[in-house]
């Protein structure tokens, strides 16, 4: 189940470019919707763990993440750059395509990193290239999927870039975030799979180390 989903994300990775070009241009697609903010994200879970991952989630802030664990810069100069935990070891699966990922060594804890510029998200006539359009793609992909148990939107920031966030929780449990922004011509996408509690140490990696310089956003 761990490595059927992962292709999964994947394969949304990778086939984002290509919903636009197999959907007609008369079909409507449903807008993302903001529910909450990413801090509010691991509170979706079932009501028999709520009030678990709610305490766990108040009790990680920021600071007290980047204090206790030892982290090392990764990403690239195309998709960026994020600080992870040191032990993250690189993630590389053969249907992965050019997205970055790393895991905890589970293989069910991961984040993947991507970007796109307009030709690579093959934006179609009428289309305009932002963040909206590449995360309405994402929610068009996974609106029908029958492992899906509740998808939501929400507004968030990345390294003071405004982001659109497409939260997902599996009716496994398993939880796959993902942050859509933009920043001069590109449009970045970080994406966060795994447990709620590993998901609430990982949300300030993301969203306050992001940076397209490798030493890390400036002060």
């Amino acid at each position: 189940m761990k490595n059927k989903f992962l292709l999964a994300t994947v394969s949304l990775l990778s086939a984002v470019a290509l919903v636009a070009c197999s959907t007609p241009k008369n079909e409507s697609r449903k807008p993302l919707s903001s529910e909450s903010s990413s801090t509010e994200v691991v509170k979706k879970s079932k009501k028999s763990s709520s009030k678990k991952t709610s305490s766990k989630v108040e009790s990680k802030s920021s600071d007290d993440t980047k204090s206790s664990v030892e982290t090392k810069r990764v990403g690239s100069a195309d998709y960026g750059y994020i600080d992870i935990p040191s032990k993250w070891i690189k993630f590389t699966d053969i249907d992965g395509g050019d997205s970055i990922q790393f895991t905890d060594g589970s293989a069910y804890n991961i984040v993947t990193m991507n970007g796109y510029t307009k030709e690579k998200a093959n934006v179609g006539e009428g289309e305009v290239f932002n963040a909206e359009l590449i995360a309405n793609r994402i929610a068009y992909y996974w609106n029908d999927n029958k492992e899906v148990e509740k998808m939501w939107g929400a507004k968030t920031t990345v390294s003071g870039n405004e982001a659109l966030q497409l939260n997902i929780i599996l009716k496994s449990g398993q939880y796959l975030i993902t942050w859509v922004f933009q920043k001069d011509d590109k449009v970045y996408l970080m994406s966060f799979e795994g447990d709620p509690e590993t998901l609430a140490q990982f949300i300030p990696y993301i969203e306050e180390t992001w940076s397209l310089d490798e030493k890390g956003p400036k002060a």
